[in-house]
């Protein structure tokens, strides 16, 4: 091969390498969600990020609107947690009395939660 083709397979190599590490990385993440999560595990963004890309959970900003319009607790923190293959949200609020209190909310509709209890 002379010089010139060289130089153009390694530029479109360059190109095309970051495309071909973003797919990887999003099968992998894909891939940890359904092999490794066990019940009641808490997961990181990366993995919210592909479950809310995928439509099967609202994103968190949502669910805030939703709540916020109903309540005037401030929320404290929010995790997301899997359970039986289903997605929940626990947050941490605070009301106006200072009393914290923690929910949980079904992730895929903004759901409140009662008597939420992690399977084993």
């Amino acid at each position: 091969m002379n010089k010139n083709k060289i130089q153009i397979l390694l530029s479109i190599l360059l190109l095309v390498s970051p495309l071909i590490h973003a797919e990887e990385s999003s099968f992998i993440i894909e891939q940890t969600l359904e092999n490794s999560y066990k019940n009641g595990s808490r997961l990181d963004y990366q993995a919210c990020r592909v479950l809310v890309k995928k439509g099967e959970i609202m994103p968190m900003s949502d669910l805030m609107e939703m709540r916020s319009k109903n309540s005037t607790d401030h929320i404290l923190d929010a995790y997301l947690i899997k359970d039986n293959d289903q997605y929940y949200y626990q947050i941490e609020s605070v009301g106006e009395s200072g009393v914290v209190s923690v929910f949980y909310m079904d992730a895929t509709n903004g759901d409140i939660v009662t008597n939420f209890k992690v399977s084993q």
